[in-house]
């Protein structure tokens, strides 16, 4: 367990750590990073990468010797450091078919991660970078460049359709693990996760306005993190999570502290304990390298 310090005044026994935004830049993770959550694990502290990722596209420099446990697809999945499933909340395959024809009915571009691999669809690609050219308002992103930059990872694909691939799900050896979808404008947006709510039965995870992940009702990365405190023996004051996005903010009922990146949403930031520097300046390894002094890291 890291010593204790003001932000954790029993110590700090589990972290939790989300990806993309957090610490891992497409694949790249800074050795920084990396050398302080080896030496968080050989002060006995229990590391968990809490991604919505698959373990399938999980980055293989994550999968040996700094982390235990894998809180994956935002909670649907938790795996032991080889990759095996410890608990499983899956989409059923049928329920995933009538998800995907009535998204495509309303205009969503999908994607879907199963237990073998991640699936994104072309029109998900344009409406994504749509999106940036209408934050940044320029067009520096095409649909060739995120097309390179997602296949360019280990078992993303791109396809037109997700459904032949949900075709071949059998709910036991694959099976969805998540789903997610991209619309066209905010409001689309909006008017679809109401309807998607109303339905009672699935978790709607709002990642950027027009984006979002879907898994079962009660599947989030909150609902992962009560399991492993559970099986650790932990109390909450003694655990830390890490993130930067929509789906981060149902890690923050669960931990005693909650750290956001620089680079995180306003929304984030907000109901963070203390902001560190972005993951460029490599925020979570410097409030890692404190906490194993004793001391309290502020950006």
């Amino acid at each position: 367990m890291l010593p204790a310090n003001s932000q954790c005044p029993n110590g700090i026994g589990a972290a939790f750590y989300d990806l993309d935004g957090t610490i891992l830049d497409l694949d790249y993770i800074s050795p920084r990073t990396i050398a302080a959550m080896e030496e968080t694990t050989r002060a006995g502290c229990v590391n968990v990468v809490c991604t919505g990722r698959n373990f399938p596209i999980v980055p293989d420099i994550l999968k040996y010797g700094s982390v235990d446990l894998y809180i994956t697809v935002n909670g649907g999945q938790i795996l032991d450091p080889l990759g095996n499933h410890l608990l499983s909340k899956a989409i059923p395959k049928q329920k995933a078919l009538d998800l995907a024809a009535w998204l495509h009915k309303e205009g969503a571009g999908l994607n879907c991660l199963t237990s073998i691999c991640a699936y994104f669809e072309n029109r998900l690609v344009s409406y994504m970078t749509q999106a940036v050219h209408r934050v940044e308002h320029s067009d520096r992103l095409t649909d060739e460049a995120l097309k390179l930059e997602i296949t360019s990872q280990k078992n993303k694909l791109i396809v037109d359709d997700i459904t032949p691939a949900l075709g071949f799900v059998d709910d036991q050896t694959n099976f969805v693990e998540k789903m997610g979808a991209c619309f066209d404008t905010e409001q689309d947006l909006e008017r679809c996760v109401a309807q998607l709510n109303a339905r009672g039965d699935l978790q709607i995870a709002v990642v950027t306005p027009t984006e979002i992940e879907i898994t079962l009702l009660g599947v989030e990365k909150g609902s992962g993190i009560e399991w492993v405190m559970t099986q650790l023996g932990l109390d909450k004051s003694q655990l830390v999570a890490f993130g930067d996005s929509g789906n981060d903010l149902p890690m923050r009922p669960h931990v005693g502290t909650f750290v956001a990146v620089d680079n995180a949403s306003d929304e984030v930031k907000a109901i963070a304990d203390n902001v560190v520097d972005s993951i460029a300046e490599d925020g979570v390894a410097k409030w890692l390298e404190a906490a194993l002094h004793g001391q309290a890291y502020h950006l």
